[in-house]
């Protein structure tokens, strides 16, 4: 068996060493082309002259942004004489592309002379920010996602696939610019990321929701893809003269044919899981996606193909890619970190207010420069762009920022959530109406310009009623009145007024009447308004629900048989609660700050030399430990830890030694090993009633001799007491529905299916006294199952 366990061991670590030598290769590789590309783009220059040729005659059609040509200032129209020392008309490029590439020097004539040129690579900054420093910003973020991810999760398959995706992507924008400057390795590698980006995604996206239950393409239709790409890739490399950047139509007909099988298969799993919490992860996919890719779309290519002409150039697109990684590096991370269902949400409401504002600017700004948008549409279009997204970006950032800086906007807002907390946690422990009145009045006058407010019932009858002792007259004429200016959400001159319940011809309202001089209500002050007074009426609704279930437990008090025994457990375990809460809140509250207190005294004592001060201080040190011990002794008493820890019998032998510490009977007691199968419910009860038949022995019995006996059988605990006191006639017993004494306890035992049996017996030599017998099923009905199956 070790000897298997080495060898798994052994093959784990070659695999793993086969993982991080294979991924250092990789990444070692892409560092190299990377610091190629670099190179490339710094010492040879971008020409971007496009020509037209008519027989002989070679003329400038184009010249691209942020390139040499554009810095040489080579125009449009302008007829090119030589390149490189031979006639335009005979340079190979020029021929086949109708574009000069690579080129030393040129000769061009303009308005009949002629200009020779000499290309350098003098770049102006914006080509190095477009061409070096984004595709190498680009090139970091992928690298150093590859390195975090290989060093958090590099032991998950999806993480692998989403490793190569990177490496693959990484080197992209720099193989771009590049390209365009014809070297050998990016014609390409080009190729490759064109071909595998998109494959690597599927496999990525399919790997990523398959442990969801979600396919998204089977491994057959994977597998076609994977072996497409790499017969396209070998055709391009060894079959295929790549001379420029423009021409993979191959690789751009399976690029689209890729994508548009992910976005098909995106669509049906969207449908899947947009309900779930996986819809998350979709959203923040489908914005990645757009945010990325759409300025390219948008303002590039798809103005190209309706008019010819794109509304901004392609560099000015290159930045948004880099939030492609991101996206797919948050999504292992975290899987969607960022709740975009809210963003996306705000979209629409965001985008009209930019198309507003993008309005606005634009009228201003064909006013001001007295321009009319027929002159030049491309540039009032590429203007009003622009200013959307900048309007939409704002906002967004704006958002962000209130976020950040709440506490400063919003002073007021942590202390009024602090107000709707108080008033809920007092709201618990509350049981009148007045009593909550009088707490919601207190709430709005400490947050609103109120000045007074209060709870009125109105009666069928038309008769109104306050649940404060002083009312405001105003205060009654708001709660009659029916106009809905008077409602809380507007803005109102006197008063406000709201209902909190009207059920049978009775309306509760919650009226207010505003300081003088008034003032409207800001935003968060009606907001905080309306949330507290939603929250009234469900703390009023509770308390006529409780008022009218006490009244059905009144109608019970004369029949305890109608009372149900799922009602006597609900109620017995409403009550344990309760106590296992007060005595928390008495250790934690009142017994710390007595010890706290202790030791203050310890501190002062040191530093104080007259001996009766130091004797009256330790006095009062001593009542202060001697009331923590017995509120701890009370804490014992009202939650007995051992019971819940499963020891019924140490829990009943602390209890015997109080009694018999403070007692002056004689207390004798039997007690049998406790079951293992004793349910907490009934181990509980059996402690309780013990608990309360020695305390009525201490109070009321007048004894001298108590008899205790507890014993267990598999199915049931049967517990006798006797005692030789005054005695106790069964038929007085109260009939009011309580969880105290001898009735709390018939109760309790009724509720887990037990009975209780009383009688009067001999002890000893003496006639008379009291005996209870109890006998109770030492298991609930679920347990009886498990023991039973």
């Amino acid at each position: 068996m070790f000897k298997g366990t080495a060898e798994a061991m052994i093959r784990a670590n070659g695999k793993r060493w086969v993982h991080s030598g294979f991924l250092l290769v990789v990444m070692g590789y892409s560092l190299t082309l990377a610091i190629h590309f670099m190179l490339v783009i710094l010492n040879q220059p971008y020409v971007g002259v496009y020509t037209l040729q008519d027989g002989n005659k070679v003329t400038v059609s184009q010249v691209a942004p942020y390139s040499w040509g554009e810095s040489a200032r080579i125009h449009p129209g302008d007829t090119m004489l030589s390149i490189d020392g031979q006639p335009a008309f005979e340079n190979r490029n020029v021929r086949t592309f109708n574009m000069i590439g690579l080129a030393h020097e040129m000769t061009l004539e303009r308005d009949g002379a002629a200009r020779s040129l000499v290309v350098d690579n003098n770049s102006s900054q914006w080509a190095l920010l477009f061409y070096l420093v984004i595709p190498l910003g680009f090139f970091v973020t992928c690298f150093v996602e590859v390195l975090f991810l290989y060093l958090r999760k590099e032991s998950k398959p999806v993480v692998h696939v989403l490793i190569a995706l990177l490496v693959t992507l990484s080197p992209l924008l720099f193989e771009m610019a590049a390209n365009a400057r014809h070297d050998s390795w990016s014609l390409r590698l080009t190729s490759f990321s064109i071909l595998f980006t998109l494959v690597f995604l599927v496999h990525f996206l399919r790997d990523y929701f398959l442990p969801c239950g979600f396919h998204l393409i089977s491994n057959w239709m994977l597998g076609c893809l994977y072996l497409c790409a790499s017969m396209i890739f070998i055709n391009s490399c060894f079959f295929v003269s790549r001379e420029v950047n423009a021409y993979y139509q191959q690789e751009l007909v399976f690029s689209v044919f890729v994508f548009g099988l992910l976005c098909i298969q995106l669509a049906r799993l969207y449908t899947q899981i947009k309900a779930s919490e996986y819809g998350r992860v979709i959203h923040l996919l489908i914005v990645g996606f757009i945010l990325s890719t759409l300025p390219f779309i948008a303002l590039y290519a798809v103005p190209n193909m309706i008019v010819g002409t794109s509304l901004v150039p392609v560099e000015w697109t290159t930045p948004f890619v880099i939030i492609l990684p991101i996206t797919l590096c948050s999504m292992i991370l975290s899987s969607a970190f960022i709740d975009m269902s809210f963003y996306i949400g705000q979209f629409g409401y965001y985008c009209a207010l930019s198309f507003i504002i993008t309005l606005m600017m634009m009228l201003t700004f064909l006013g001001m420069t007295q321009r009319h948008f027929t002159e030049r549409p491309e540039a009032v279009v590429r203007f009003g762009l622009i200013c959307f997204v900048t309007a939409l970006l704002i906002l967004y950032v704006k958002e962000y920022i209130d976020y950040r800086l709440r506490d400063m906007l919003h002073p007021h807002r942590a202390a009024r959530q602090r107000a709707l907390n108080r008033f809920l946690q007092t709201s618990k422990t509350e049981y009148t109406l007045r009593h909550v009145a009088l707490m919601l009045r207190h709430t709005v006058q400490s947050e609103l310009p109120v000045e007074d407010a209060g709870i009125v019932i109105i009666k069928a009858d038309g008769q109104i009623r306050s649940m404060n002792a002083h009312v405001h007259p105003d205060l009654l004429r708001f709660a009659r009145a029916a106009d809905a200016e008077l409602e809380v959400r507007k803005a109102v001159r006197k008063g406000f007024r709201a209902v909190l319940r009207a059920r049978d011809a009775e309306q509760v309202i919650f009226v207010g009447k505003w300081v003088k001089p008034g003032r409207a209500l800001n935003l968060d002050e009606r907001i905080w308004l309306e949330t507290l007074i939603n929250y009234a009426r469900v703390v009023v609704d509770n308390l006529y629900k409780t008022e009218g279930l006490m009244r059905a437990f009144k109608h019970l008090e004369d029949d305890r048989a109608k009372i149900p025994h799922s009602m006597n457990r609900w109620l017995f375990s409403i009550s344990e609660n309760e106590r296992a809460h007060l005595s928390r809140d008495i250790h934690d509250t009142n017994i710390q700050d007595q010890l706290a207190i202790a030791r203050e005294m310890d501190a002062a004592m040191k530093t104080i030399d007259d001996p009766e001060t130091r004797s009256r201080i330790n006095t009062i040190r001593d009542r202060i430990l001697d009331n923590a011990d017995m509120m701890r002794k009370l804490i014992r008493e009202m939650y007995p830890a051992d019971i819940f820890h499963g020891e019924l019998s140490k829990a009943l032998d602390a209890l015997f030694r109080r009694v018999n510490l403070s007692a002056d009977f004689y207390l004798e007691t039997a007690i049998s090993r406790t079951p293992c199968n004793l349910s907490k419910q009934s181990a509980l009860c059996l402690f309780r009633a013990v608990q309360e038949l020695l305390g009525n022995a201490m109070k009321h019995a007048h004894c001298s001799r108590v008899w205790l006996g507890l014993t267990f059988d598999d199915a049931r605990g049967v517990l006798n007491y006797r005692d030789n006191g005054i005695g106790f006639d069964p038929k007085a017993l109260d009939p009011y529905f309580s969880t105290m004494g001898l009735t709390g306890i018939v109760s309790r035992v009724q509720g887990l299916g037990g009975t209780v049996e009383f009688g009067t017996q001999e002890l000893g030599s003496v006639s008379g006294g009291f005996a209870l017998c109890i006998k109770l099923p030492i298991t609930n009905q679920s347990k009886r199952k498990e023991l039973q199956r």
